[in-house]
């Protein structure tokens, strides 16, 4: 049957494809172009209906084997699983040294942050009242920064 279902595509096939190839010489002909549509129409009529055969074949072997063998089945979902799992492990590898890249950038600024209060403090030529607002600052801005990183973080986890 399989044999029977296979040579009736590819014979309908043919018979597209020559007609097709007529199409093309004949353009200017009148009555014969139109005849020749109609014998292209049902060539492709017929092509898809030995497509739709093929097709409802191979269903038909691929449930038998399911069936009958099942080993076979659980053998190429086992394989496709395991590699969908790798591309998600390769996906979280690259997530995860984005996420210690944006880490390091993220505690560098504290740090500097954190080493100008110190020094600030550690001066103290500034006057009390601008010493203050400039700290306040400073802290507001380090608050700031360290919520968006959490929110960046929370984004990507």
């Amino acid at each position: 049957m399989a044999d029977d279902v296979a040579s009736s595509l590819e014979y309908s096939l043919q018979a597209c494809i020559s007609l097709l190839g007529v199409d093309v010489l004949d353009k200017g002909k009148g009555q014969q172009c139109i005849d020749n549509k109609l014998g292209v129409e049902a060539a492709i009529t017929s092509f898809l209906e030995s497509a739709k055969l093929v097709e409802e074949d191979f269903i038909r072997k691929q449930a038998y084997v399911r069936v009958h063998h099942p080993q076979e089945t659980l053998k190429q979902e086992i394989s496709h699983l395991k590699t969908e799992i790798k591309q998600k492990e390769d996906i979280l590898s690259k997530l995860s040294e984005k996420v210690d890249y944006w880490t390091k950038i993220l505690d560098e600024l504290q740090r500097k942050q954190k080493a100008e209060i110190e020094a600030m403090l550690t001066t103290g030529a500034m006057g009390k009242g601008s010493f203050t607002f400039k700290l306040s600052y400073k802290v507001g801005v380090m608050l700031s920064r360290t919520k968006s990183a959490d929110a960046l973080l929370s984004i990507h986890s």
